[in-house]
């Protein structure tokens, strides 16, 4: 598939501006823009770009609300509810976390819980934007069933990820990760591609691992049955502590596109300062990084890396040499052709 290079600048603007003319406001569009080019920079395709398509054909079905007018209720000096009115989820994530990270400044720590939201693309978006506030970021979000719990032969569980941003002179330390194995979103890639994929990837319809993409049934939970715990925990804070659903009760992403998803999610900025200081723990932080770079890489590793520090890596990168993406998708983006028999944005 043909490809070219873009600026995130420029994608950024394709992007809120296709979402504009979908009906969203400016400034719910400029925020799912910011958390697209987000994940494509630091590499997580399967958060990026490629989403576009589908929150657009949402939107037009109803899925999404357009209009959606996201409301914060404070429970007490630290908890805030916020509704997100079936709106987009990346606006949704984003003024949960802001609530989360102003309340904490003032209280030490604060706590949003969001219903009514949906996709919100990659966490650690939202992980970072505490982090580069000063303070700890970490939120959950609850995924529809596509992983087996472990010892199962089928989805019951959802991808449900986590992400967790810590404050650290230069880049933030940034924890991104599904509780499956992968993001069912990889495994799109690799089918897209022609690929196989790792055998503790999926199960096909039998509940058995697969290396064919194109078989896969459900996703395996990381780690095994560790992987399975931490879902559950997810579910728990994001879905059931919000009001919502969890399981196989949440309704799917590729399902009826007409259906509000009402997902959950769970927002926790905890401030240093109120703890040991913002000087102490910055200073320990910094030695904590240096002492695990010194650590001697085993054979096959060439560094000892602290998590999200590839990403970043992607993110320089990408600042110069600019975003890889499809030309079809380019051709969608700029109004030049019709995807999925949908209109294209302009």
């Amino acid at each position: 598939m043909a490809t070219l290079k873009i600026k995130s600048e420029q994608l950024e603007q394709l992007i809120a501006e296709c979402l504009v003319e979908s009906g969203i406001s400016l400034e719910h569009a400029s925020i799912v823009a910011d958390v697209l080019a987000f994940a494509d920079t630091r590499g997580v395709k399967s958060h990026g770009i490629m989403r576009l398509q589908h929150y657009i054909d949402r939107i037009q079905k109803g899925g999404i609300n357009k209009d959606a007018r996201i409301t914060i209720e404070a429970v007490n000096d630290v908890i805030v509810k916020v509704d997100g009115d079936n709106g987009l989820g990346h606006a949704v994530a984003k003024i949960a976390m802001n609530e989360a990270i102003s309340i904490s400044k003032e209280k030490g720590i604060g706590v949003s819980i969001a219903s009514n939201s949906s996709h919100s693309g990659a966490l650690g978006y939202y992980a970072d934007q505490a982090a580069r506030e000063g303070v700890i970021g970490i939120t959950f979000a609850q995924a529809d069933a596509l992983v087996a719990p472990y010892g199962a032969r089928s989805a019951f569980l959802g991808a449900n990820p986590l992400a967790v941003g810590i404050p650290h002179e230069g880049h933030p330390i940034v924890l991104d990760m599904s509780t499956s194995h992968v993001a069912f979103g990889k495994v799109m890639i690799e089918k897209e591609r022609g690929n196989k994929i790792p055998m503790d990837w999926g199960l096909d319809e039998h509940g058995v691992p697969t290396d064919d993409p194109a078989k896969v049934k459900a996703l395996q939970p990381m780690g095994g049955a560790k992987g399975y715990g931490l879902a559950i925990l997810v579910d728990v804070l994001s879905g059931i502590l919000s009001g919502g659903q969890f399981g196989k009760h949440i309704k799917p992403m590729y399902g009826d596109l007409k259906e509000n998803r009402g997902l959950g999610q769970f927002f926790l900025a905890i401030n240093p300062e109120f703890f040991v200081g913002q000087e102490y723990f910055l200073g320990m932080m910094k030695q904590f990084v240096e002492e695990l770079h010194a650590c001697e890489p085993a054979p096959g590793h060439t560094k000892v890396y602290v998590p999200g520090e590839r990403s970043i890596e992607n993110q320089m990168k990408a600042k110069v040499e600019g975003i890889e993406i499809e030309e079809d998708m380019y051709e969608f983006l700029t109004g030049k052709k019709r995807v999925n028999n949908n209109t294209a944005c302009k």
